[in-house]
């Protein structure tokens, strides 16, 4: 049974990407815009994550209002799936990435000097490989494979027209300390709950995030890098790596001043999404089911 399932997503998907492949970049995302508002609503168990997170980001919102930006952002999560098969446009074409550099990078100026990327789930986050891979840095960049080996395969695809090397979460705290001793940064995605991770404050209330880019950072005394990706138009992105971010006091142990360096890029995560809030894409459950009352009882 679950591989027949496996095979009728796969189906469904390949068949969004055949036909998105057959359009042009911009129109692509625009059809992937309309078919993820649409199936977002068939898909009642992932709407009702996606709300349980958006409520407890943004309570003053109101049913209705809440009910809106879920289907936005299944429209933006749409048009990243089908922009999937256009990866290697938007690398190429000059004008479908503008890049943003806060402070210089090091590695961007010597690229022995490896850094360690973060990003959210914002907008379409692949393309900051993209943006990566046009400044000529060369990276080792973290991915969650789905459960569906199928779906897995045709991503890694599409994915190497990111002109990174890709490694699975598993044993990533190996993989990414061996990518930086070679000279290649490390890269992930961290807005997502991590089980065996730490508390750190995210919209008011605790998440279990990973401390391994900070610990990573502090251990290769390499700069921690955020990294924020912003839809300008269809297909046209703002990449912006943003300044450093560092320990507030570096005379602290390690995990204390990882913990903190962790805070201040959940932060500045809390500012993208405050900005650009259909632009999350919040699948996965961030916070414990009863985390909405705890936070009743203690405003009341």
């Amino acid at each position: 049974l679950q591989r027949l399932l496996w095979r009728l997503d796969y189906a469904l998907v390949w068949l969004v990407a055949w036909l998105a492949r057959r359009m042009p970049i911009d129109a692509a995302s625009r059809f992937g815009g309309g078919l993820g508002t649409w199936l977002g609503s068939k898909l009642k168990r992932k709407t009702a994550i996606f709300r349980a997170n958006l409520a407890l980001a943004f309570p003053e919102l109101d049913a209705g209002e809440l009910d809106e930006l879920v289907s936005q952002a299944w429209g933006q999560a749409g048009r990243v799936l089908a922009e999937y098969p256009h990866l290697e446009t938007i690398l190429k074409e000059d004008d479908r990435l503008v890049i943003d550099i806060r402070e210089p990078i090091v590695t961007y100026s010597d690229p022995g000097k490896p850094c360690v990327f973060v990003s959210a789930h914002l907008s379409n986050w692949e393309v900051a490989c993209s943006a990566m891979a046009k400044m000529g840095i060369p990276n080792a960049s973290l991915y969650s494979a789905p459960t569906n080996p199928l779906l897995d395969r045709m991503l890694l695809e599409s994915r190497q027209a990111l002109n990174c090397q890709l490694l699975p979460r598993d044993n990533s705290a190996r993989l990414l300390m061996r990518a930086l001793k070679e000279g290649r940064s490390a890269a992930m995605v961290m807005d997502r709950r991590v089980d065996d991770g730490v508390p750190i404050r995210f919209f008011g209330s605790d998440k279990t995030s990973t401390l391994l880019p900070a610990k990573l950072a502090l251990k290769h005394h390499c700069d921690l890098v955020p990294i924020q990706v912003e839809r300008l138009h269809d297909a046209r992105y703002r990449v912006t790596f943003h300044a450093p971010v560092r320990p507030t006091n570096p005379g602290a142990d390690e995990t204390a001043q990882a913990m903190d360096m962790i805070q201040q890029v959940h932060n500045q995560f809390e500012d993208w999404i405050r900005a650009r809030p259909a632009d999350w894409f919040c699948s996965k459950r961030l916070w414990p089911k009863n985390t909405a009352a705890k936070q009743t009882e203690v405003s009341g």
